[in-house]
């Protein structure tokens, strides 16, 4: 079984961060880590075969790019409902059930029989993906060493870059075979392994378990979240918003774009991995940035490097060496950059309602994430500009709105011990 995190011995001075990491923190790392990829895995999928979709169901390419919408739509209520059920009854629990539920969702996606079917499937794949990512978040913030929890929050993310990688392997590799229909089946064997593995040897987070005999009241957390912290959630939500649509016309429309201009399944492979590993080696790097140079500062330097770079990609697309360096940078800046958003929610929520907080303000923010690459095309559309320079543009926007709110109203949260919130 995993190693329990208390009672271990006090870290001798000087020595290395990771060493400071107990092996059961680690383990449990592991663990949520696994299910945030496969959460990925399944849910990037559905970027690859928009253009087979649309075909399939005949639809325009615009109608299928909603189907991310779709999935993105729900997450708030699958976020909200399932940290609720977190903060009554722990972490652990709701993650198993939301590993098991997108699993579903996500082959259900593979014997859709019409375009109104496969839209259910994902808003059903949705609701259950919508809570890995804030129950994994605050899994390691409330196990971890609190001047480390940015850190490993921020390696739990790259377990979407990891999912992104395998989505685009399957991709190049059952694809040209099989056809999109059976990319959807490949992610249910491993589901249930790990959610076996989990149910046996992950242990319940020991903050959460310390906060139940602190408990002011019975209130539902839901309902003490928008009760007690209604300006904190209003402006979280709206910066996660406006961060998630600016990576989004990357990571929904790139495979799309590069269809649009002939590369073949391999090349686009190719290009969406490098980018995938970018994400891998930037969800990791945000915690040791922010952890550096502040939350607010770090991240302006991640998002502004990362808008030039998704400029650079869709400029230098047709140059093939330019255009993996920089799709692994877009990947490294731009989305790695999401490393640090669950650290900066948990820092303002109290253990009480942060499983609430961190699971409805995390996935109302990633709607903006699934509208982009609706409003991306339909804008290009209608103002008759190509579809990179609309990617490349709408990055910006996004960068700018989201900059505005952590600047103007949000306060540095470098160094906030959980205990001091609660």
């Amino acid at each position: 079984m995993i190693e329990s995190t208390r009672g271990q011995a006090a870290p001798e001075a000087g020595q290395r961060w990771y060493r400071e990491i107990s092996r059961g923190q680690w383990g449990i790392l592991i663990g949520v880590w696994c299910v945030w990829a496969l959460d990925a895995f399944d849910f990037l999928l559905v970027t690859f075969v928009l253009t087979d979709i649309a075909k399939a169901f005949g639809v325009a390419a615009s109608t299928a790019s909603l189907l991310i919408l779709a999935t993105f739509g729900v997450r708030w209520l699958g976020g909200l409902m399932f940290g609720s059920l977190s903060d009554r009854i722990g972490r652990k629990i709701p993650l198993l059930i939301a590993l098991a539920w997108f699993t579903v969702g996500g082959a259900l996606t593979g014997i859709a029989w019409s375009f109104a079917s496969i839209l259910v499937f994902r808003l059903l794949l949705g609701f259950g993906m919508a809570p890995i990512f804030a129950l994994g978040s605050t899994i390691i913030a409330e196990s971890w060493p609190e001047k480390h929890r940015a850190i490993g929050i921020g390696i739990l993310d790259a377990g979407w870059g990891i999912g992104a990688i395998l989505a685009a392997l399957v991709y190049g590799l059952v694809y040209p075979h099989f056809g999109w229909r059976v990319l959807f089946f490949v992610g249910i064997v491993p589901s249930a392994i790990l959610g076996w593995v989990l149910y046996r040897y992950l242990p319940e987070s020991p903050l959460w378990q310390r906060s139940q005999k602190q408990k002011a009241n019975g209130r539902w957390p839901a309902i003490r979240l928008f009760a007690e912290h209604p300006f904190l959630v209003l402006t979280l939500g709206l910066m996660l918003i406006f961060l998630q649509f600016a990576a989004w016309p990357l990571q929904g429309l790139l495979p799309t774009f590069l269809k649009g201009i002939n590369f073949s399944a391999a090349t686009i492979s190719w290009l969406t991995s490098a980018s995938a590993v970018g994400q891998i080696f930037g969800f990791s790097a945000s915690g040791f940035v922010v952890e550096h140079l502040g939350r607010k500062k770090g991240l302006a330097l991640l998002l502004i490097l990362g808008s030039a770079s998704v400029y650079a990609l869709v400029s230098s697309v047709a140059i093939m060496p330019l255009a993996i360096l920089f799709a692994f940078f877009s990947g490294f800046f731009i989305v790695g950059a999401g490393g640090c958003y669950a650290t900066i929610i948990a820092e303002n929520l109290p253990s009480n309602v942060r499983g609430s907080g961190v699971g409805f303000i995390y996935n109302i923010g990633v709607f903006g994430g699934g509208i982009a690459p609706y409003v991306v095309l339909s804008s290009i559309k209608a103002l008759h500009l190509d579809l990179p320079i609309g990617i490349s543009l709408f990055t910006l926007i996004g960068v700018l709105l989201g900059l505005t709110i952590i600047f103007g109203f949000l306060k540095e949260t470098k160094g906030v011990r959980l205990a001091q919130v609660d």
